[in-house]
């Protein structure tokens, strides 16, 4: 289907206004609206206007309040395509007509002070003709404040240049601004009334407290404050108010750089902001009627979801005079896949979620389903003397398996032309499977003419449906399900062991034991010779209930423990609560019992595929379904796990109204081991530096047992606490040189190969070498790609892995001394060498015409200084060699790609 975007006015708050007041707006009220489709913006710029009076509504007594400077944001005509609930929704108190008093406001701030945005007058205030547009401009003391705002796709971009008038001095300025959330759906509950997200008993609507999402936590509902510099690794970089968790249609803001505000060369114009508080309207904001200039007042363990307000803040910064700074906000939609790039913008719109309905096609709702795409052609083309249509927009839908396009969808849909300041859509209808579950990536791929090319990446959240997908090895899973009977071969429909074997892991044994019966919130292996594939489950699955209050407590003992997320859905790992019989007093969320040594902050599942260990941590990665994983407890005593309820925004039925990614640097960088042998291997192993002591404690990965089918298994050996731990993961808190011990366990003979893929991710001035203690053998890690050895049985071989900084110097040969001991013809020479630089090294015997007769060493990583080879009188068919006269000859190349050779005779006399 192919649309076209067509605005529409909207009722809002100012049903407030007292019926029978005939001029409730002063003379001098002037207000600016602008609006697409998705998306609108006001901003007030004269006069007052009175809410409410003897008799209300709303205020009783009246309410009167300026509006100059004050400014708010609503969605337009058509919100999402999955809902009608949102359309015309209003996000801010007093829209669309009213955004007065304390509802929505700025300050600036100069050497400390902070003064409202339109306490003195707005000097200049117009829509543009071009783009969708408008700029207020007023002086607050010496800081010229010009303000902009753009509405592109489903999104406010909002541009503060703030200047400083003064023509001798410099100043500090700052920038800080909120709002008070206030939803008005214009859908009716089933009673009739409007439905608002504020509780306001005299407002004459049905009310509801908000829900507020922060990526990383549990949605808060208490009086809260980040602040960046205190805590730069989990300050939100979004915040979601939304009107419900079902209903989960409202307001971000944006915090810093998301995807959707990257431009096409990766780079974000948004501003980080230093602080952002959370708390009620009133005590944040100042009373509805005031020109506040927030008074950022917080109670403590307080609500605020009947009254939800926010501050932004952006810190002060010198601006020298007739200089400036500028600010760039992005405040958008919850329900978009956007970005907002020049020349134009996209927004994807699917479902953020298909929740578990056993009458639902495929075992889920919604489904099929409406995956929509808005290209706005605004901003870029749109300037009313360079106007350029788009045409022939292709628009190609890439879908992940577990989805389909219903019968009769095309993969690309084509706009014929989207004129500028104008927006329009195709849609597709999509279907899930039942099948795969989690978290569902899929692409929408736009190319207009004249272009550029924009990827733009969404993702819908599955639940689990009673099923399960078991392959031909090891599968580590669990199942959220309870069942009348809970035994493997009930389950499965399988018989043990002649079609599968099933294991617990016991912490008390430290090993494995033969499991009998499914247990909900425990991993368990399954072994198969079979690759079923995606299985029913039997034996009357049932989906428990406690998925909005939270499934039984477990206890973790010391050492390994194997769990298993209790519900369908994924959750954050950041959102589990924890006590430890170490410190029973209090409880400690996730972050705090790593923090405090309580337990690792990383978990290990096994990756069915690869057939072997991948990891995950951070407050943001999430707990899968249908999946086991390794977690490791440090103390001795137990420690008590309290699972969330789950907090997915749009789960069905709620009533609640309440992605660390690792980057390469100079400062911060880890080097990839991976071992491989003829059967299994095991690839996510790292050593390196963190940026602080916390970090290098924080993101260290323990390495779990053995999966029962794994022959080869890497680790770093190293101390926590005084004891000796193998590791997955070992980074260290400062610079410089650095070794590690690197154990490579392997359960079967035969070759075995050590590669290092990232290495050339890594800083350009470390030098890595790799040192096979059993024999002597180096590796320069930059020079060669990996190092293959042969175990005759199993058993463990130990390697050293050295890392040195600092640039690489030109090799140089020196001191060359061939020498045998005594007078026996079939003694072995010995080469000695000196190199000026570490160096890798190859080592010939050429005959006297120079061709190759054998070669003691190839691409051996020496050290600077003094090295040494044997020769025992053999060519490489290991045939001893005829007396006469021979060369040696020695290549040396660094790091940097300096190369040296050196020849010298060497005579044989039997």
């Amino acid at each position: 289907m192919v649309g076209a975007s067509v605005a529409q006015a909207q009722i809002g708050w100012d049903f407030c206004i007292d019926p029978a007041n005939t001029a409730p707006r002063s003379a001098d009220y002037g207000i600016n609206a602008i609006q697409t489709t998705l998306f609108g913006c006001s901003v007030g710029v004269s006069g007052t206007t009175t809410y409410g009076g003897a008799n209300g509504p709303c205020y009783n007594p009246a309410l009167t309040a300026n509006i100059r400077g004050r400014y708010g944001f609503f969605y337009g005509s058509e919100g999402s395509a999955q809902t009608s609930f949102d359309d015309n929704l209003i996000l801010t108190m007093g829209m669309p007509f009213e955004p007065m008093g304390t509802f929505g406001y700025a300050t600036t701030v100069e050497d400390g002070t902070r003064t409202l945005f339109g306490a003195n007058a707005i000097s200049l205030a117009f829509v543009g003709e071009s783009d969708h547009y408008m700029i207020h401009e007023s002086t607050n003391g010496n800081v010229h404040v010009r303000m902009q705002v753009d509405i592109l796709g489903d999104a406010a971009r909002i541009q503060w240049t703030l200047t400083n008038t003064d023509t001798t001095n410099t100043h500090t300025v700052g920038l800080w601004t909120g709002h008070w959330l206030a939803m008005l759906s214009n859908e009716p509950d089933a009673t009739g009334a409007m439905q608002s997200h504020t509780l306001a008993p005299n407002f004459g609507v049905f009310s509801k407290l908000g829900y507020t999402v922060v990526p990383g936590i549990k949605p808060p509902f208490t009086d809260r404050r980040f602040e960046r510099a205190l805590d730069p690794a989990t300050f939100p970089q979004w915040v979601n108010f939304v009107f419900g968790q079902t209903t989960a249609y409202g307001m971000r803001i944006e915090n810093g750089a998301t995807e959707a505000t990257l431009d096409l060369s990766g780079q974000s114009e948004t501003e980080e902001a230093n602080e952002l508080a959370l708390g009620k309207h009133f005590f944040l904001m100042g009373g509805d009627g005031a020109d506040a200039t927030f008074p950022d007042v917080m109670l403590p363990d307080t609500r605020f979801d009947d009254e939800t307000g926010y501050i932004q803040k952006y810190n002060e910064s010198s601006v020298v005079p007739g200089g400036a700074r500028t600010i760039v906000q992005y405040v958008r939609s919850t329900w978009g896949y956007s970005n907002y790039a020049k020349p134009y913008s996209v927004v994807v719109d699917g479902p953020k979620l298909l929740a578990a309905d056993p009458s639902g096609v495929n075992g889920l709702t919604p489904n099929e389903f409406t995956i929509r795409v808005w290209v706005d052609n605004t901003r870029g083309f749109s300037t009313v003397d360079r106007e350029v249509p788009l045409n022939d927009v292709k628009v190609r839908l890439v879908l992940p398996t577990g989805l389909e396009l219903v019968p009769g969808e095309s993969i690309q849909k084509i706009i014929p032309v989207v004129s500028p300041r104008d927006a329009s859509y195709v849609e597709w209808q999509v279907v899930a499977d039942g099948q795969t579950f989690g978290d569902l990536q899929y692409q929408a791929v736009v190319d207009p003419i004249p272009g550029p090319k924009k990827t733009i990446n969404g993702s819908i959240t599955i639940a689990a449906t009673p099923r399960l997908n078991l392959v031909a090895g090891a599968n580590l899973i669990t199942t959220p399900f309870t069942f009348l009977d809970s035994s493997w071969e009930a389950i499965l429909g399988l018989n043990t062991p002649s079609d599968f074997q099933a294991f617990d892991w016991s912490s008390q044994q430290n090993g494995y034991l033969v499991s009998a019966s499914a247990q909900r919130a425990a991993g368990t292996w399954i072994l198969s010779d079979v690759d079923y594939g995606s299985m029913a489950l039997t034996g009357s699955p049932t989906t428990p209930n406690d998925a909005s209050t939270g499934a039984p407590l477990i206890q973790l003992k010391s050492g390994w423990n194997l769990v298993g997320n209790p519900y369908n859905y994924a959750f954050p790992l950041g959102q589990i609560v924890g006590v430890s019989g170490a410190n029973p007093t209090q409880s400690f969320t996730w972050a705090e019992l790593v923090a405090q040594g309580f337990v690792s902050g990383a978990l290990g599942y096994w990756d069915a595929g690869t057939q072997s260990y991948k990891y995950l941590q951070g407050v943001d990665a999430k707990l899968e379904p249908n999946r086991g994983y390794w977690v490791y407890v440090f103390t001795v005593q137990d420690l008590t796990i309290s699972w969330p309820p789950i907090y997915q925004e749009f789960l069905p039925g709620s009533q609640r109204s309440v992605g660390q990614t690792w980057t390469q640097s100079d400062k911060q960088w880890r080097l990839q081991l991976v071992a491989r042998n003829n059967s299994s291997l095991d690839d996510q192993n790292f050593v390196g530096v963190a940026k602080s002591t916390a970090d290098a404690r924080t993101l260290r990965i323990l390495e779990p047992p053995m999966g029962p089918t794994q022959k080869v298994g890497v680790s770093v050996e190293g101390t926590i606490d005084g004891r000796p731990t193998r590791m997955a993961q070992a980074l260290s808190d400062t610079a410089g040189r650095q070794e590690w011990k690197v154990l490579v366990d392997v359960k079967e003979a035969g070759p075995v190969t050590l590669t290092w893929p990232n290495v050339s991710t890594t800083p350009r001035t470390l030098r890595y070498r790799i040192e096979d203690v059993a024999t002597g053998a180096s590796r320069d890690l930059r020079q060669t790609s990996g190092y293959t050895f042969t175990m005759n049985e199993p058993g463990t071989r130990e390697f050293r892995v050295q890392v040195d900084t600092g640039s690489v110097a030109r090799a140089v040969i020196g001191n060359v001394v061939v020498a045998r001991p005594g007078r026996d013809g079939n003694a072995p020479f010995t080469i000695n060498y000196t190199l000026s630089t570490d160096a890798t090294t190859t080592v010939r015997i050429l005959s006297g015409a120079g061709k190759e007769i054998f070669t003691v060493s190839r691409g051996r990583a020496d050290r600077a200084g003094e090295n040494t080879v044997t020769w025992a009188l053999r060519d490489n068919a290991n045939v001893a060699v005829a007396p006469g006269t021979y060369r040696v000859e020695i290549l040396a190349e660094t790091a940097g790609g300096d190369r040296v050779r050196k020849i010298i005779p060497l005579n044989v006399v039997r």
